[in-house]
């Protein structure tokens, strides 16, 4: 492929470009200025920064909603499935990005496009029809108010088979805040693009889906050197207890480790550090009786991807974030009533970790009295299933309480007020994710500080480090603790810009390569040699415009909620602990060349 007469691997050349208002449907080639943003999540930040204003509605036709692929994204590079969304939040009001693996982004790479950029707003219900280079703008009213299964099936039934669909539930429809957006639905799906209200934006546009089908192929510059490098590689990869957990049981493996020795597992919103619903709900997962099929994304050997069976067809076993935050956090200790809450997020299209946060804040909020059961709608007491169940339904469909519930945590605290505030477990309007900072305190640093809003995936080695580990080809050479501050500030923010490159070429972050290895793959297989600290250049500068978008856009506190900063736990491997935030901030922002109220400066 020649990009402005560069001859470059992996990389299909162009952008589809739609607009939903007038119908219109263009293709924009790749420039060398964009191989300086990489790809997706990189190059989704360089079109929202240049065309989405801090005015901009983020549920109005303006917003622009990109999918967006990685130069690695269809190869053979194990791991590169992924692909990215991104918008203006309605969540947060800022930047908003979500991610999947599976095999959507890899049909739209062999369909000849590197990523798809969506305005304006289509004045009835419309999916997005790409095979190749026929691409069409239908009707979609008959799709309108179905679940993603169906959608996914009813759409194959008219188009064919070896189409992947990217889909939006009834709650992007209603344009709940905490939407997500589901792609290789069946069989044994779906992957989630669950983070910041991605399905929200789709559903302001009148997109119910976007269905792609590719016959290409995916060529990167030095095939053979680049096969010959991963096989090197790969015996030690493969070697890791991590990624031998991931493929025996899935993101769940790790939780009884987290949750007894580390104390990571937040339980009952985040007031306990030890409770036996941990230790069920990981026996249940432990002893695979759930399990039907160990799945794997395009190119990837780990297999971390679990299928059950429910409902007569096979859909995708809760991953650990949904079996924390439909579980531990509201004290239920079924599997299979956790299995039933994940299904139903899924079907509807709504993100299971904050779903299982504003569920558990009304729980606590039910508990101490600040909304009664003629409020509610129904006694909502910790571990009943059922009323869990029937709270996701009434979010779902914007009904009774789930009005209030539907825009997030931090607008319905803000809304009920009464010190609710306090017990709101987000930042920036984001919901935490299921790893407890008070356990690794670093985490706390990338909670505050992450662009989205608080975003464990932001800062993922960063537990490593804390257990001891070293990074030398990111030069960190200090081991670092758990519980202290000093140094924090440093690593954290290389850490963020690593996995800004991982996120833009892109690569599971389970997938434990090396960042020099990461550099040699990238050389391979664009043909654009590059060094580790040339790539890493490149994604602190996405990160800085990230930064610059929030800050436009009015998203300015880097905080944690009050809970972590002053009220530890009685147990648990974390207890006594809180987050002492300041001063890894001070040297955070001190670090990245930021003035004191985290502004970035024209030399950064």
């Amino acid at each position: 492929m020649k990009i402005e007469g560069e001859e470059v691997g992996g990389y299909a050349g162009k952008l589809l470009r739609v607009n939903l208002s007038n119908n219109s449907i263009k293709e924009e080639a790749l420039s060398l200025k964009d191989l300086e943003f990489l790809g997706g999540a990189g190059l989704a930040t360089r079109y929202i920064c240049e065309r989405v204003s801090p005015q901009t509605d983020p549920l109005g036709p303006e917003n622009l909603l990109v999918f967006m692929t990685g130069p690695l994204t269809g190869t053979f590079v194990p791991t590169s499935s992924r692909f990215t969304v991104a918008a203006r939040s309605p969540l947060t009001g800022g930047w908003g990005e979500a991610h999947a693996a599976g095999f959507f982004g890899v049909e739209l790479k062999k369909a000849g496009y590197d990523g798809i950029l969506i305005e304006g707003r289509a004045s009835s219900p419309v999916y997005l029809l790409i095979r190749d280079s026929e691409v069409e703008i239908r009707g979609a009213e008959r799709y309108w108010g179905k679940d993603v299964y169906t959608t996914d099936e009813e759409l194959k039934k008219e188009l064919g088979e070896g189409f992947n669909i990217a889909a939006i539930g009834p709650a992007g429809e209603r344009m709940i805040k905490i939407a997500s957006i589901a792609s290789s639905i069946s069989p044994g799906g779906p992957r989630i693009c669950g983070r910041s209200g991605m399905g929200a934006v789709m559903g302001s546009k009148n997109l119910k889906a976007v269905a792609v089908k590719g016959s290409g192929k995916v060529e990167v510059k030095e095939p053979g050197k680049l096969r010959e490098y991963l096989r090197r590689i790969m015996l030690y990869i493969m070697s890791q207890p991590t990624v031998q957990r991931l493929g025996m049981w899935g993101t769940p493996g790790e939780m009884d480790v987290a949750h007894e020795v580390y104390g990571d597992v937040p339980i009952k919103n985040w007031t306990l550090g030890l409770h036996e619903c941990v230790e069920k709900l990981f026996q249940a997962v432990s002893s695979r009786r759930y399990i039907k099929e160990d799945k794997g994304c395009v190119a990837c050997p780990i297999r971390c991807w679990k299928v059950m069976e429910m409902e007569g067809r096979l859909v995708r076993a809760p991953e650990y974030e949904t079996v924390a935050s439909l579980g531990t956090m509201l004290l239920i200790d079924d599997y299979e009533k956790v299995a039933k809450l994940n299904l139903l997020c899924n079907k509807y299209g709504i993100d299971t970790i904050s779903a299982g946060t504003v569920i558990a804040w009304a729980m606590e909020c039910f508990e101490r009295g600040i909304l009664t059961k003629e409020e509610v709608g129904l006694d909502l007491r910790w571990g009943d299933a059922e009323a869990a169940l029937r709270m996701l339904e009434l979010i779902c469909k914007r009904e009774g309480i789930g009005e209030l519930l539907a825009e997030g945590v931090k607008k319905a605290s803000e809304k009920v007020g009464r010190g609710s505030e306090k017990f709101a477990m987000h930042v920036k309007g984001l919901e935490l994710p299921m790893h407890d900072p008070r356990a690794f305190s670093g985490m706390g640093l990338v909670y505050a500080t992450s662009n989205r809003g608080a975003c464990h995936l932001a800062g993922w080695p960063v537990y490593r480090l804390e257990q001891g580990e070293r990074i030398v080809d990111l030069e960190i050479y200090e081991r670092g603790e758990r519980f202290g501050t000093k140094g924090k500030g440093r690593y954290v923010a290389i850490i963020e810009d690593y996995m800004i490159l991982i996120e833009s070429l892109p690569l599971c972050k389970f997938f434990p390569i090396t960042p020099g290895q990461v550099a040699s793959v990238y050389s391979l297989a664009t043909g654009r040699t590059r060094t580790l600290k040339q790539l890493m250049e490149a994604s602190t500068r996405i990160f800085n415009l990230q930064r610059l978008f929030n800050l436009a856009c009015g998203v300015k506190e880097d905080a944690l909620p009050p809970r972590l900063l002053t009220e530890p736990t009685r147990e648990g491997g974390c207890r006594g602990q809180t987050v002492d935030l300041e001063p890894m901030l001070r040297e955070y922002y001190s670090f990245r060349g930021w003035d004191e109220r985290g502004v970035p400066s024209l030399q950064t």
